[in-house]
């Protein structure tokens, strides 16, 4: 219950900072190459989650989504599509009240405003997220800096 509450307060809250205007980025990118070796990474409150950017512009934000094994996402709403590819790992999705079982391979399109929330596995859950427009990544903008 507290993975799933302490990750729940990062999305809300970080939602809601995130609604400040303060990006991932200090700046706008017009074109941009990151290592990923010095990428900008975060860390959730709970240390349960990471995300990587990769890449940033007006229209998507692109990341390296890690989640520990038994952490939960409660239900949560972005404002615009979200793409998720699992590079390792899995667990099930609820999208708008449907379950889906995600494994290595599983490629994910959720529609702008639907309803989301996600359990993994036992295992480390890697993935390749993908916001078609920045807005929704301003949520990781009150987690911890650690890299980049």
């Amino acid at each position: 219950m507290s993975r799933k509450m302490s990750l729940f307060s990062a999305f809300v809250l970080g939602a809601c900072a995130g609604s400040t205007g303060q990006l991932l980025a200090e700046e706008p990118r017009s074109s941009a190459v990151i290592d990923g070796a010095t990428a900008q990474t975060r860390v959730s409150p709970s240390g349960k989650a990471r995300v990587t950017e990769l890449a940033r512009g007006d229209n998507a934000f692109v990341a390296r989504l890690e989640l520990e094994g038994e952490v939960e996402i409660p239900k949560h709403r972005d404002t615009t599509e979200e793409y998720l590819v699992v590079l390792e790992g899995g667990g099930t999705l609820l999208l708008n009240g449907k379950p889906h079982m995600l494994t290595r391979g599983s490629a994910v399109y959720m529609p702008a405003n639907a309803e989301v929330s996600y359990a993994n596995g036992p295992r480390k859950m890697v993935a390749l997220q993908i916001f078609a427009g920045p807005a929704p990544a301003e949520k990781y903008a009150s987690w911890e800096k650690i890299g980049g």
